[in-house]
């Protein structure tokens, strides 16, 4: 049985070689190589942007807190810190303006009030917010 030349140069081309798919993996390295510095990047990014939605949440609990206070003497000034669940410590300070007036014809009164939330490791505010509260009694 003979071969034809063009059947022998069908059966020579069938298929990929062993340099061509060698080449190709090069290639996708090189592509995977480009796009990681976009994937650190994004990373970081979603990282930060993590850590500044628990700061937002965490002054709208306090400012939630203070506006729970029915009287005047219940409005207090604290500072405490919690450790985020990326292991970032931040700080929340709530500070009141402003003291109680002693006279009872002085209420209703509106207190103001701040509350700030900051990273302990860089000092970075992530978040503030500044509110008068009603107080309807001492």
């Amino acid at each position: 049985m003979t071969v034809s030349p063009s059947s022998s140069a069908r059966l020579a081309d069938a298929g990929f070689g062993l340099i061509e798919i060698a080449v190709s993996m090069f290639l996708l390295a090189l592509l995977a190589v480009a796009f990681l510095p976009f994937l650190v990047q994004g990373v970081r990014q979603s990282s930060a942007n993590g850590t500044l939605a628990t700061g937002t949440q965490l002054v709208n609990k306090e400012m939630e807190n203070a506006r729970a206070q029915t009287t005047c003497t219940g409005l207090t000034a604290s500072t405490f810190t919690v450790l985020d669940p990326r292991g970032v410590t931040l700080q929340v300070a709530r500070t009141v303006g402003g003291a109680c007036p002693a006279a009872a014809l002085s209420y209703p009164i509106t207190v103001p009030v701040a509350v700030t939330v900051t990273r302990t490791d860089t000092g970075a505010v992530l978040a503030s917010a500044k509110s008068l509260i009603f107080v309807a009694v001492k």
